[in-house]
C-alpha cells in the first residue's frame, strides 16, 4: 500500500482510484488572524478566514504542519510520496524531511521521497496526480521518485491578483498606492521563479487585460505537459474565462478548474487566481 501526502497547499480534498493500491491524505496548515486560529481542514470558512484577514490591520501568521504531523502519516507500512509548497515560502519541506530523516534512523529501509514543489495551489496538485499515475503504472519507489523530482523542475506557476491586503501588510506596496490599484480595478501579475520564490511580473486593468496578460506570459514559456490548472478563489467566472482563452491558445491541453482551500486562498486573496502549467 503506498501513501500520498501532501500539506493543503494542493488545494485537493480527495484521490480516486486508489482503493486498495493507495491512499491520500493532506495536512493542513493554519491560518492566525488576531486571536483567531483558522485550520485549513474541511470544516475551515474560507470566507469567513478572508473577511477577518480584510478587516485586520496587522499581518497574519500562517503556520506550517510539525515535523510530528508529517511523522504520524509516514509512520504507515508502506513508501511514501510527500508533497510541500514551496521551500522558499514555508518551512512545510523541512518539517517533512525531518520527520522523513527521523523514521529512517529507526528503521533505514523506509521508503519516504519528500518533494519541494516549488510553488503551491494548481502545480503541487500536478505532481500529486502525477505520483497517482506513477503508482498505477506500476513504478517502482525509485523511478517515482526520479519521474517527480523532474516534474518539479518543469512546471511553472503564474498567478494574479486582484486584491492587495497582504501586500500593504508585508510592506511590498504602499497603502496608498495598493488602495488606488484596487479601486481602479488593476490586477498584479506574478510568476514563481525556478527557486520557488514568488515576484510581480506587471499590471493588468480590468479583467480581460488580466487573461489576456496570462495567456500571452504563458504563450512565452509553454506548458510543461498536455494539463493545465487554475486554483480560484471565489472567482469561478475569470477562472472559465481564462479556460476558454487558453483551451484557443493551446490546442489540445486539457485545463482543469480547482477553488483554493484556506491557505492558497489566504495567498491569492478574494477572487486570485493561480495557474499551474
Amino acid at each position: 500500500m503506498w501513501h500520498i501526502v501532501s500539506d493543503t497547499s494542493c488545494d485537493l480534498h480527495r484521490l480516486e482510484d486508489g482503493e486498495g493500491i493507495f491512499d491520500f491524505t493532506t495536512i493542513p496548515f493554519s491560518i492566525r488572524i488576531g486571536n483567531k486560529e483558522y485550520i485549513d481542514d474541511e470544516n475551515i470558512s474560507v470566507e469567513d478566514m478572508l473577511t477577518a484577514n480584510e478587516n485586520h490591520s496587522e499581518m497574519a501568521q500562517t503556520s506550517c504542519p510539525s515535523p510530528a504531523d508529517w511523522r504520524n502519516r509516514f509512520a504507515a507500512e508502506g513508501p511514501v510520496l510527500a508533497f510541500t509548497i514551496s521551500s522558499a515560502l514555508s518551512g512545510s519541506y523541512n518539517s517533512a524531511c525531518t520527520a522523513k530523516q527521523m523514521l529512517q534512523e529507526e528503521n533505514p529501509g523506509k521508503q519516504i521521497a519528500v518533494i519541494d514543489s516549488r510553488a503551491t495551489g494548481p502545480e503541487v496538485a500536478m505532481l500529486v496526480l502525477k505520483a497517482r499515475e506513477l503508482i498505477l503504472a506500476g513504478k517502482t519507489f525509485e523511478e517515482a521518485e526520479t519521474a517527480l523530482n523532474r516534474e518539479a523542475e518543469k512546471i511553472h506557476t503564474i498567478f494574479a491578483l486582484a486584491s492587495y491586503h497582504n501586500l500593504i501588510k508585508a510592506g511590498r506596496v504602499s497603502r496608498l498606492i495598493g488602495f488606488i490599484a484596487g479601486h481602479l480595478g488593476f490586477w498584479g501579475i506574478g510568476i514563481g521563479s525556478e527557486e520557488g520564490e514568488i515576484s510581480i511580473r506587471g499590471k493588468a486593468r480590468g479583467n480581460r487585460s488580466m487573461i489576456r496578460f496570462l495567456v500571452e506570459e504563458m504563450k512565452k514559456i509553454g506548458p510543461a505537459g498536455r494539463e493545465i490548472r487554475i486554483s480560484h478563489c471565489q472567482n469561478e467566472k475569470d477562472a472559465l474565462a481564462l479556460k476558454e482563452q487558453l483551451q484557443a491558445a493551446f490546442p489540445g491541453i486539457k485545463v482543469v478548474l480547482m477553488e483554493t482551500r484556506g491557505l492558497d486562498s489566504f495567498y491569492a486573496e478574494r477572487h486570485g487566481l493561480i495557474v499551474g502549467f
